[in-house]
């Protein structure tokens, strides 16, 4: 166990039926296998409690919720449970690359200063489709600052799950609840972002415009609050935030929810996609 350590899975899953069966493959796909994953099934109405039950394998942990409560509920209820020495995290419409795991474990394995490891995230859409990519960063420590923007994103990362046992996920907060965790994780740290594709983000199926919306309103909400404790840090991005709504609230009667998804990332690598579609073919 010392020279293999166990890593603790988090994936919340509400109405996961669809998409379910493709996340669990992409986990049992890992070349790094001392994994335990922990499901908590949000009070789902349609198959996936079904799903759950019929999975014959001691590393995943169920457990369900009679009603839905939200993501943020059914994470800290994962977090509370969770052993082992590091958590990844998993969406359950989105996949690994099967060697994630053992990639980011060499790396916090082998640099005791750094407490988070994340990778790029490849972003698909209807009938499996790689639409972009973001988050690739170039191998490189770094140190936190909270004025910077992070090319990170929780559900790419690897933390080091003591370090997150000490700190919560907020239940107040309908989005923007991996944002909050990462800012509550990561100050006085050090990371480093990796130069590759090693998670698969379901992004275009999963997301619609007053979801975007929605998403940068909890943001806004989220800054509003820090404006007593931190208010030159708060008020830069509250202008910045509102300032994006604002934008995007002109914009919303002539495009969809692609037009803002693309401005996010950028377009996928031949090579990238191929080995998307192979992982595809695999796995389904």
């Amino acid at each position: 166990m010392k020279n293999n350590p166990q890593v603790a899975i988090m994936m919340p899953v509400y109405n996961g039926e669809n998409t379910l069966k493709l996340a669990i493959q992409s986990i049992k796909s890992q070349t790094y296998q001392n994994w335990k994953c922990y499901i908590v099934n949000d009070g789902s109405t349609d198959k996936t409690r079904e799903i759950l039950d019929n999975l014959n394998d001691e590393r995943f942990v169920i457990h369900h919720f009679n009603e839905n409560k939200g993501r943020p509920y059914a994470r800290q209820a994962i977090l509370d449970a969770a052993e082992g020495k590091y958590i990844a995290f998993l969406d359950a419409d989105d996949f690994f690359h099967p060697e994630k795991l053992e990639k980011q474990v060499k790396i916090l394995e082998g640099n005791s200063v750094i407490d988070l490891v994340s990778c790029g995230n490849l972003c698909y859409g209807n009938n499996y489709k790689a639409m972009s990519y973001r988050g690739v960063g170039r191998n490189e420590i770094e140190d936190y600052h909270k004025e910077s923007k992070l090319n990170l994103a929780l559900r790419t990362s690897l933390l080091r799950l003591n370090l997150c046992k000490k700190i919560a996920f907020n239940l107040n907060l309908k989005h923007a609840q991996d944002t909050d965790f990462l800012e509550k994780y990561l100050p006085n740290r050090k990371f480093m972002v990796m130069d590759e594709i090693l998670y698969y983000y379901s992004e275009f199926d999963s997301v619609d415009k007053f979801k975007i919306l929605k998403t940068d309103y909890y943001s806004l909400l989220q800054y509003i609050s820090l404006v007593t404790k931190q208010p030159f840090y708060a008020i830069k991005n509250i202008i910045k935030v509102s300032i994006r709504i604002f934008s995007k609230s002109i914009l919303y009667p002539f495009v969809d929810a692609d037009f803002y998804l693309n401005k996010r990332g950028l377009k996928p690598k031949s090579n990238d996609v191929k080995e998307f579609n192979q992982l595809i073919n695999k796995f389904i």
